[in-house]
């Protein structure tokens, strides 16, 4: 995202890029969420993805698998006081299904309780499913560079008139596409794929070390934008790579 006009034109470039980015990132989200509810129905809830949008709906568990109390820390003596299946749906088609489920344990005056969620198949039974939320800021970065080395612009690009060229008019290249991309939008993939990291590992951060994570992750997905207002007549990424963004 480069600009080597200055005034109006400079300008003009700036919001068409910013806005082609919204673009494709857009078309992201979209195909992402198609492509879940296609894996999720053909590998039988095996594998899921988040969604942007969705309707959870609830109904009361008739009978409650043994599985799903295994290996559980519950209270001593604690038993099941109620359940719930819950189906997960985008535009009617199903993206996932989790059992909540409360225990009790009555200790003398005192009643313990503990509620938890586990994800579950069509029959009600405990799976391990994969989660492919990781996977798509991946995709997104190789399919960004490869349209910018292949076709020489993006979808959004394209739709705004922009076109990524090598510096002198040439043809980029697939590995200078790459390093745009990864500084472009690697700080935005860090910040979705970390949290899922540090869930998976069962990493508990420490509150000094949660903001920090937060700070540093913020300013890794504002600095594109900043390198884009920057007053030089290129983004500092585009001078990295030896691109240059123009109308097309």
């Amino acid at each position: 995202m480069g600009d080597n006009q200055p005034g109006a034109v400079g300008r003009d470039l700036f919001w068409r890029r910013l806005a082609a980015a919204v673009v494709d990132v857009v078309l992201l989200v979209v195909v992402a969420s198609l492509a879940g509810v296609l894996l999720y129905g053909a590998s039988d809830g095996k594998l899921r993805s988040s969604t942007l949008v969705r309707t959870t709906r609830c109904q009361p568990a008739r009978t409650l698998s043994v599985k799903l109390l295994e290996g559980v820390r519950a209270p001593r003596g604690a038993r099941p006081v109620a359940a719930q299946l819950c189906e997960n749906t985008l535009l009617g088609l199903e993206t996932s299904r989790h059992a909540t489920v409360v225990l009790q344990a009555q200790d003398g005056e005192v009643t313990r309780s503990l509620a938890y969620s586990r994800p579950v198949d069509r029959k009600a039974e405990p799976i391990r499913p994969i989660i492919l939320d990781w996977v798509y800021p991946l995709a997104f970065i190789a399919i960004m560079s490869l349209s910018e080395a292949w076709l020489g612009a993006t979808p959004g690009k394209r739709a705004f008139g922009l076109k990524v060229v090598a510096e002198g008019d040439g043809r980029l290249g697939l590995a200078r596409a790459l390093l745009r991309n990864v500084v472009i939008y690697g700080g935005a993939a860090l910040v979705l794929i970390a949290p899922l990291l540090i869930a998976m590992a069962g990493t508990l951060l420490p509150p000094p070390a949660y903001y920090a994570a937060v700070g540093v992750f913020g300013l890794l997905v504002l600095a594109p934008v900043a390198m884009l207002a920057e007053a030089g007549p290129r983004a500092r990424y585009d001078r990295w790579a030896g691109a240059e963004v123009i109308r097309a």
